[in-house]
Protein backbone atom coordinates (compact mmCIF):
# COMPACT_ATOMS: atom_id res chain seq x y z
CA UNK A 1 0.00 0.00 0.00
CA UNK A 2 1.35 3.53 -1.00
CA UNK A 3 1.18 6.08 1.88
CA UNK A 4 0.09 9.37 0.23
CA UNK A 5 -1.45 11.60 3.22
CA UNK A 6 -1.47 11.52 7.36
CA UNK A 7 -4.71 10.61 6.95
CA UNK A 8 -4.14 7.21 6.84
CA UNK A 9 -2.58 6.54 9.95
CA UNK A 10 -4.36 8.47 12.11
CA UNK A 11 -4.33 5.41 14.30
CA UNK A 12 -0.95 4.92 14.28
CA UNK A 13 -0.59 8.54 15.54
CA UNK A 14 -3.23 8.62 18.36
CA UNK A 15 -1.75 5.51 19.59
CA UNK A 16 2.15 7.20 19.55
CA UNK A 17 0.57 10.63 20.73
CA UNK A 18 -0.91 8.37 23.92
CA UNK A 19 2.65 6.89 24.32
CA UNK A 20 4.41 10.09 24.74
CA UNK A 21 2.08 11.52 26.82
CA UNK A 22 2.97 8.15 29.33
CA UNK A 23 6.38 9.04 28.97
CA UNK A 24 6.14 12.46 29.69
CA UNK A 25 4.27 10.85 33.25
CA UNK A 26 7.14 8.73 34.20
CA UNK A 27 8.85 12.07 33.83
CA UNK A 28 7.01 14.61 36.41
CA UNK A 29 5.86 11.82 38.52
CA UNK A 30 8.63 9.13 39.58
CA UNK A 31 6.41 7.91 42.32
CA UNK A 32 4.19 6.60 39.57
CA UNK A 33 6.54 5.22 37.70
CA UNK A 34 5.07 1.95 35.62
CA UNK A 35 8.20 1.91 32.57
CA UNK A 36 11.41 0.19 33.32
CA UNK A 37 14.54 2.66 33.31
CA UNK A 38 15.53 0.59 29.99
CA UNK A 39 12.35 1.67 28.29
CA UNK A 40 12.77 5.05 29.27
CA UNK A 41 16.09 5.18 27.88
CA UNK A 42 14.92 4.04 24.66
CA UNK A 43 12.36 6.41 24.41
CA UNK A 44 14.28 9.47 25.12
CA UNK A 45 14.76 9.82 21.27
CA UNK A 46 11.23 9.98 21.15
CA UNK A 47 8.46 7.92 20.47
CA UNK A 48 9.12 6.71 16.82
CA UNK A 49 12.45 5.93 17.82
CA UNK A 50 11.38 4.08 20.94
CA UNK A 51 9.02 2.08 19.13
CA UNK A 52 11.34 1.11 16.57
CA UNK A 53 13.86 0.03 18.75
CA UNK A 54 11.42 -2.07 20.94
CA UNK A 55 10.22 -3.96 17.26
CA UNK A 56 7.00 -2.23 17.56
CA UNK A 57 4.81 -4.82 15.00
CA UNK A 58 3.15 -2.06 13.92
CA UNK A 59 5.84 0.82 12.95
CA UNK A 60 7.66 -2.51 11.45
CA UNK A 61 4.57 -3.39 9.37
CA UNK A 62 4.72 0.29 8.67
CA UNK A 63 8.38 0.67 7.16
CA UNK A 64 7.74 -1.92 4.60
CA UNK A 65 4.98 0.61 3.21
CA UNK A 66 5.66 2.82 -0.26
CA UNK A 67 5.82 6.71 1.16
CA UNK A 68 5.80 9.11 -1.28
CA UNK A 69 7.52 12.09 -2.29
CA UNK A 70 4.73 14.58 -1.79
CA UNK A 71 3.45 13.07 1.50
CA UNK A 72 6.83 13.13 3.16
CA UNK A 73 7.35 16.68 2.04
CA UNK A 74 4.02 18.27 3.04
CA UNK A 75 4.58 17.05 6.54
CA UNK A 76 7.84 18.52 6.57
CA UNK A 77 6.72 21.64 4.99
CA UNK A 78 3.84 22.20 7.54
CA UNK A 79 6.22 21.08 10.58
CA UNK A 80 9.08 23.89 8.94
CA UNK A 81 5.94 26.66 8.36
CA UNK A 82 4.18 25.84 11.79
CA UNK A 83 8.01 26.54 13.26
CA UNK A 84 8.44 29.95 11.58
CA UNK A 85 5.18 31.29 12.40
CA UNK A 86 5.56 30.54 16.04
CA UNK A 87 8.10 33.34 15.95
CA UNK A 88 6.15 36.05 14.28
CA UNK A 89 4.28 36.48 17.48
CA UNK A 90 7.12 37.03 20.11
CA UNK A 91 7.71 40.27 21.82
CA UNK A 92 11.62 39.52 21.33
CA UNK A 93 13.75 36.45 19.69
CA UNK A 94 16.62 36.00 21.78
CA UNK A 95 20.02 34.46 20.08
CA UNK A 96 18.95 31.20 20.00
CA UNK A 97 15.51 32.40 18.68
CA UNK A 98 17.02 33.99 15.84
CA UNK A 99 19.59 31.42 14.98
CA UNK A 100 16.64 28.37 15.11
CA UNK A 101 14.09 31.25 12.98
CA UNK A 102 17.24 31.08 10.08
CA UNK A 103 18.03 27.27 10.30
CA UNK A 104 13.92 26.93 9.94
CA UNK A 105 13.63 29.25 6.74
CA UNK A 106 16.88 27.71 5.25
CA UNK A 107 15.62 24.12 5.77
CA UNK A 108 12.09 24.96 3.86
CA UNK A 109 13.81 26.56 1.39
CA UNK A 110 16.06 23.93 0.72
CA UNK A 111 13.27 21.54 1.25
CA UNK A 112 11.63 23.02 -1.58
CA UNK A 113 14.15 23.61 -3.93
CA UNK A 114 15.92 19.89 -3.84
CA UNK A 115 13.96 16.18 -3.45
CA UNK A 116 12.85 14.94 -0.44
CA UNK A 117 15.58 12.22 0.00
CA UNK A 118 18.47 14.74 -0.27
CA UNK A 119 16.67 16.41 2.12
CA UNK A 120 16.57 13.93 4.43
CA UNK A 121 20.02 12.87 4.48
CA UNK A 122 21.27 16.40 5.05
CA UNK A 123 18.78 16.82 8.17
CA UNK A 124 17.81 13.42 9.42
CA UNK A 125 21.18 12.35 10.20
CA UNK A 126 20.16 11.55 13.86
CA UNK A 127 18.07 8.85 12.94
CA UNK A 128 21.30 7.29 11.95
CA UNK A 129 22.82 7.86 15.01
CA UNK A 130 20.07 6.18 17.06
CA UNK A 131 19.61 3.34 14.99
CA UNK A 132 22.57 1.35 13.48
CA UNK A 133 22.32 0.02 10.19
CA UNK A 134 19.01 2.05 9.40
CA UNK A 135 18.09 1.29 5.46
CA UNK A 136 16.70 4.02 3.52
CA UNK A 137 13.31 2.36 3.20
CA UNK A 138 12.85 2.52 6.94
CA UNK A 139 14.33 5.79 7.24
CA UNK A 140 12.20 7.51 5.12
CA UNK A 141 9.01 6.01 6.63
CA UNK A 142 10.39 7.08 10.74
CA UNK A 143 10.72 10.10 8.83
CA UNK A 144 7.48 10.39 7.94
CA UNK A 145 5.79 9.01 11.10
CA UNK A 146 8.32 11.56 12.80
CA UNK A 147 6.98 15.31 10.99
CA UNK A 148 3.47 13.58 11.27
CA UNK A 149 3.35 12.83 14.87
CA UNK A 150 4.69 16.57 15.64
CA UNK A 151 2.24 17.94 13.21
CA UNK A 152 -0.45 15.97 14.77
CA UNK A 153 0.56 17.23 18.11
CA UNK A 154 0.08 20.44 17.37
CA UNK A 155 -3.04 20.20 16.23
CA UNK A 156 -4.43 18.64 19.44
CA UNK A 157 -2.88 21.25 21.49
CA UNK A 158 -3.11 24.41 19.49
CA UNK A 159 -4.52 27.28 21.58
CA UNK A 160 -7.43 28.00 19.28
CA UNK A 161 -8.52 24.20 19.41
CA UNK A 162 -11.88 23.42 21.41
CA UNK A 163 -11.48 19.53 21.86
CA UNK A 164 -12.72 18.48 24.91
CA UNK A 165 -13.22 14.69 24.18
CA UNK A 166 -10.99 13.32 27.07
CA UNK A 167 -11.50 16.13 29.65
CA UNK A 168 -15.46 14.99 28.72
CA UNK A 169 -14.01 11.10 30.14
CA UNK A 170 -12.37 12.76 32.88
CA UNK A 171 -15.28 14.63 34.09
CA UNK A 172 -18.09 12.96 33.61
CA UNK A 173 -20.97 13.11 36.06
CA UNK A 174 -18.66 15.80 37.96
CA UNK A 175 -19.99 18.54 36.60
CA UNK A 176 -23.95 20.11 35.39
CA UNK A 177 -25.80 21.10 32.67
CA UNK A 178 -25.25 24.45 33.83
CA UNK A 179 -21.72 24.41 35.14
CA UNK A 180 -18.69 26.50 33.68
CA UNK A 181 -17.55 23.39 31.78
CA UNK A 182 -20.74 22.51 30.16
CA UNK A 183 -21.37 26.09 29.02
CA UNK A 184 -17.68 27.32 27.98
CA UNK A 185 -15.27 24.01 28.48
CA UNK A 186 -13.88 25.61 31.70
CA UNK A 187 -12.84 24.22 34.55
CA UNK A 188 -14.27 26.12 38.17
CA UNK A 189 -11.56 26.08 40.75
CA UNK A 190 -13.20 24.49 44.11
CA UNK A 191 -12.19 22.94 47.58
CA UNK A 192 -11.26 19.83 45.45
CA UNK A 193 -8.90 21.57 42.49
CA UNK A 194 -6.03 22.82 43.96
CA UNK A 195 -4.12 26.10 41.51
CA UNK A 196 -0.70 25.29 40.97
CA UNK A 197 1.66 28.01 39.47
CA UNK A 198 4.43 26.19 38.87
CA UNK A 199 6.18 25.68 35.07
CA UNK A 200 4.16 24.47 33.17
CA UNK A 201 1.15 25.74 34.96
CA UNK A 202 -1.77 22.85 36.20
CA UNK A 203 -4.11 21.97 38.71
CA UNK A 204 -4.38 19.18 41.05
CA UNK A 205 -7.93 17.82 41.20
CA UNK A 206 -8.19 15.75 44.25
CA UNK A 207 -11.66 14.52 43.12
CA UNK A 208 -9.98 12.42 40.09
CA UNK A 209 -6.91 12.50 41.16
CA UNK A 210 -4.95 13.98 38.22
CA UNK A 211 -2.75 16.78 37.81
CA UNK A 212 -4.13 18.55 34.42
CA UNK A 213 -2.02 21.08 32.47
CA UNK A 214 -3.41 24.74 32.54
CA UNK A 215 -4.25 26.42 28.29
CA UNK A 216 -3.67 29.65 27.19
CA UNK A 217 -2.79 31.46 30.51
CA UNK A 218 0.46 32.51 31.57
CA UNK A 219 2.15 31.18 34.68
CA UNK A 220 2.83 35.27 35.74
CA UNK A 221 -0.90 36.08 35.31
CA UNK A 222 -2.33 33.11 37.23
CA UNK A 223 0.41 33.97 39.88
CA UNK A 224 -1.90 37.38 40.15
CA UNK A 225 -4.82 35.64 40.13
CA UNK A 226 -3.78 33.01 43.25
CA UNK A 227 -2.59 36.03 45.00
CA UNK A 228 -5.85 38.08 44.82
CA UNK A 229 -7.66 35.17 45.40
CA UNK A 230 -5.93 34.69 48.50
CA UNK A 231 -6.81 38.11 49.66
CA UNK A 232 -10.76 37.75 48.71
CA UNK A 233 -10.57 40.04 45.55
CA UNK A 234 -11.27 36.95 43.41
CA UNK A 235 -13.80 34.30 44.42
CA UNK A 236 -14.93 32.48 41.26
CA UNK A 237 -12.08 31.22 39.09
CA UNK A 238 -12.55 29.14 35.46
CA UNK A 239 -9.97 27.82 33.61
CA UNK A 240 -8.96 26.24 30.04
CA UNK A 241 -7.17 23.03 30.33
CA UNK A 242 -5.20 21.25 27.77
CA UNK A 243 -7.78 18.24 26.60
CA UNK A 244 -5.15 15.55 28.01
CA UNK A 245 -5.66 12.77 30.46
CA UNK A 246 -3.24 14.51 32.73
CA UNK A 247 -0.70 12.73 35.33
CA UNK A 248 -1.83 10.49 37.95
CA UNK A 249 -1.84 12.53 41.63
CA UNK A 250 -0.11 15.55 42.37
CA UNK A 251 2.87 16.36 40.35
CA UNK A 252 4.22 19.40 41.76
CA UNK A 253 7.87 19.44 40.13
CA UNK A 254 8.49 22.66 38.68
CA UNK A 255 10.09 22.86 35.22
CA UNK A 256 13.33 24.97 35.39
CA UNK A 257 13.26 28.31 33.36
CA UNK A 258 12.02 31.66 33.52
CA UNK A 259 9.09 32.37 35.11
CA UNK A 260 8.72 35.40 33.00
CA UNK A 261 10.45 35.48 29.17
CA UNK A 262 13.55 37.61 28.55
CA UNK A 263 12.11 40.79 27.04
CA UNK A 264 9.03 40.47 28.10
CA UNK A 265 7.53 44.51 27.45
CA UNK A 266 4.67 45.69 29.87
CA UNK A 267 4.93 49.39 28.33
CA UNK A 268 2.15 50.49 31.17
CA UNK A 269 3.77 49.82 34.39
CA UNK A 270 4.78 53.80 34.12
CA UNK A 271 1.44 54.96 34.41
CA UNK A 272 -0.58 56.45 37.00
CA UNK A 273 -3.80 54.93 38.26
CA UNK A 274 -6.53 56.13 36.36
CA UNK A 275 -10.47 57.01 36.65
CA UNK A 276 -13.61 54.54 35.23
CA UNK A 277 -14.86 57.76 34.51
CA UNK A 278 -12.17 58.55 32.22
CA UNK A 279 -11.99 55.97 29.91
CA UNK A 280 -14.02 55.92 26.61
CA UNK A 281 -15.11 54.06 23.22
CA UNK A 282 -12.91 53.97 20.08
CA UNK A 283 -10.54 52.50 17.78
CA UNK A 284 -7.19 52.32 16.69
CA UNK A 285 -6.20 51.89 13.37
CA UNK A 286 -8.32 48.97 12.82
CA UNK A 287 -5.93 47.06 15.40
CA UNK A 288 -7.87 48.01 18.64
CA UNK A 289 -11.42 48.60 19.75
CA UNK A 290 -12.83 49.91 22.75
CA UNK A 291 -16.20 49.52 24.07
CA UNK A 292 -17.80 50.84 27.47
CA UNK A 293 -21.10 51.45 28.49
CA UNK A 294 -22.07 51.84 32.00
CA UNK A 295 -21.51 48.29 33.23
CA UNK A 296 -19.37 46.91 30.63
CA UNK A 297 -16.05 46.96 28.86
CA UNK A 298 -14.47 44.93 26.06
CA UNK A 299 -11.26 45.27 24.47
CA UNK A 300 -10.55 43.32 21.17
CA UNK A 301 -7.65 43.43 19.49
CA UNK A 302 -6.80 42.16 15.69
CA UNK A 303 -2.88 42.04 14.79
CA UNK A 304 -2.07 43.18 11.00
CA UNK A 305 -0.43 39.77 10.87
CA UNK A 306 -3.64 38.57 11.86
CA UNK A 307 -4.23 34.79 12.57
CA UNK A 308 -6.26 32.46 10.53
CA UNK A 309 -7.47 29.27 11.73
CA UNK A 310 -10.03 26.93 9.88
CA UNK A 311 -10.60 29.85 7.74
CA UNK A 312 -11.58 32.20 10.14
CA UNK A 313 -10.06 35.44 11.47
CA UNK A 314 -9.65 35.44 14.85
CA UNK A 315 -9.44 38.24 17.42
CA UNK A 316 -9.01 38.36 21.16
CA UNK A 317 -10.86 39.74 23.69
CA UNK A 318 -10.87 41.14 26.81
CA UNK A 319 -14.29 41.90 28.52
CA UNK A 320 -15.23 42.89 32.42
CA UNK A 321 -17.80 43.82 34.24
CA UNK A 322 -18.07 46.42 36.96
CA UNK A 323 -20.21 48.50 39.43
CA UNK A 324 -19.98 51.06 41.08
CA UNK A 325 -20.31 50.84 45.22
CA UNK A 326 -19.81 53.76 47.57
CA UNK A 327 -18.23 55.89 44.81
CA UNK A 328 -15.66 53.05 43.99
CA UNK A 329 -15.42 50.65 41.26
CA UNK A 330 -15.18 47.38 41.26
CA UNK A 331 -14.60 44.71 38.50
CA UNK A 332 -17.02 41.85 39.34
CA UNK A 333 -16.47 39.95 35.95
CA UNK A 334 -13.72 38.97 33.55
CA UNK A 335 -12.68 36.99 31.16
CA UNK A 336 -10.67 36.76 27.75
CA UNK A 337 -11.97 34.85 24.91
CA UNK A 338 -11.11 34.53 21.05
CA UNK A 339 -13.50 35.32 18.70
CA UNK A 340 -14.33 33.50 14.94
CA UNK A 341 -14.94 35.85 11.73
CA UNK A 342 -16.03 34.55 8.57
CA UNK A 343 -14.27 37.43 5.94
CA UNK A 344 -17.76 38.98 5.40
CA UNK A 345 -18.42 39.39 9.05
CA UNK A 346 -14.91 40.51 9.48
CA UNK A 347 -15.29 43.28 6.85
CA UNK A 348 -18.61 44.24 8.26
CA UNK A 349 -17.11 44.55 11.52
CA UNK A 350 -14.62 47.02 10.41
CA UNK A 351 -17.49 49.48 10.21
CA UNK A 352 -19.83 48.06 12.96
CA UNK A 353 -18.75 47.21 16.02
CA UNK A 354 -22.29 45.87 16.97
CA UNK A 355 -21.02 43.07 14.34
CA UNK A 356 -20.65 39.13 16.31
CA UNK A 357 -18.31 36.82 14.67
CA UNK A 358 -19.73 33.33 14.28
CA UNK A 359 -17.49 31.41 12.07
CA UNK A 360 -17.06 29.01 15.35
CA UNK A 361 -18.17 29.37 18.97
CA UNK A 362 -16.04 31.64 21.09
CA UNK A 363 -13.32 30.19 22.90
CA UNK A 364 -12.64 31.62 26.26
CA UNK A 365 -9.05 31.19 28.06
CA UNK A 366 -10.43 32.41 31.52
CA UNK A 367 -13.58 33.31 33.25
CA UNK A 368 -13.59 35.27 36.48
CA UNK A 369 -17.08 35.45 38.49
CA UNK A 370 -18.75 37.21 41.53
CA UNK A 371 -15.54 39.05 42.10
CA UNK A 372 -14.76 42.44 43.97
CA UNK A 373 -11.17 43.65 42.58
CA UNK A 374 -10.78 47.38 43.38
CA UNK A 375 -10.53 49.14 39.62
CA UNK A 376 -7.18 51.00 41.13
CA UNK A 377 -5.62 47.55 42.27
CA UNK A 378 -1.50 47.70 41.13
CA UNK A 379 0.08 43.96 40.90
CA UNK A 380 3.44 43.17 40.93
CA UNK A 381 5.31 43.41 37.79
CA UNK A 382 8.87 41.27 37.26
CA UNK A 383 10.36 41.42 34.38
CA UNK A 384 13.67 41.00 32.60
CA UNK A 385 15.50 42.46 29.84
CA UNK A 386 16.66 41.20 26.84
CA UNK A 387 20.06 39.66 28.31
CA UNK A 388 17.94 37.83 31.12
CA UNK A 389 18.74 40.11 33.86
CA UNK A 390 16.10 41.14 36.53
CA UNK A 391 14.80 44.37 35.85
CA UNK A 392 13.39 46.32 39.14
CA UNK A 393 9.88 45.54 40.12
CA UNK A 394 7.31 47.33 39.02
CA UNK A 395 2.99 48.13 39.51
CA UNK A 396 0.79 47.92 37.36
CA UNK A 397 -2.88 48.87 37.28
CA UNK A 398 -4.59 44.88 37.12
CA UNK A 399 -6.41 45.95 33.59
CA UNK A 400 -3.59 46.82 32.11
CA UNK A 401 -1.98 44.26 33.25
CA UNK A 402 -4.09 41.43 31.82
CA UNK A 403 -4.49 43.45 28.57
CA UNK A 404 -0.52 43.60 27.93
CA UNK A 405 -0.30 39.55 29.44
CA UNK A 406 -2.53 38.90 25.43
CA UNK A 407 -2.34 41.83 23.43
CA UNK A 408 0.44 42.33 20.83
CA UNK A 409 -0.25 45.95 20.05
CA UNK A 410 1.45 47.21 23.44
CA UNK A 411 2.06 50.91 21.68
CA UNK A 412 -1.58 51.50 20.91
CA UNK A 413 -2.32 50.13 24.49
CA UNK A 414 -0.38 53.02 25.76
CA UNK A 415 -1.49 55.24 23.58
CA UNK A 416 -4.95 54.79 24.89
CA UNK A 417 -3.87 54.93 28.30
CA UNK A 418 -2.28 58.30 28.24
CA UNK A 419 -4.89 59.91 26.53
CA UNK A 420 -7.11 58.69 29.04
CA UNK A 421 -4.77 60.41 31.95
CA UNK A 422 -4.59 63.59 29.66
CA UNK A 423 -8.30 64.03 30.08
CA UNK A 424 -7.83 63.96 33.63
Amino acid sequence: MSISSRKQINDILQDYYETEQEFLAQIWNPKVRQWSPNKQAIYNNGVVIGKYLEHDYTILSFCSEDITDKALQTEIKQYLEQSISSYAHKQYLDIMDTMNLESDKKMLYELLQESVDTWIERYCGWFDYSIDNLCSQHKRALVFLYYSLRNYSFIKNHPLSDETDILDLLFKGFDDKQSQYSKYGLVQLDDNRELMTLSPPRIYDRSIDRTLLIKNIPVYLLDVFDKMRSNGMIKDLSLRLYNEKGWQGRVHLDYIAEAVERGQIFDLVNLKNYSVTKLYSTEYEDCLWITIDSQNMTFEELCKDFRIYNDSIVTQVVHLQYLIENNQFYITHLDHEYIFYTIEEYENRQQDSSQKGTARPRLKSFKIDHSKIPFDFRCENKRKDENGNDLPVESEQFLCYVLECYFEHKELLREYFENVLKGE
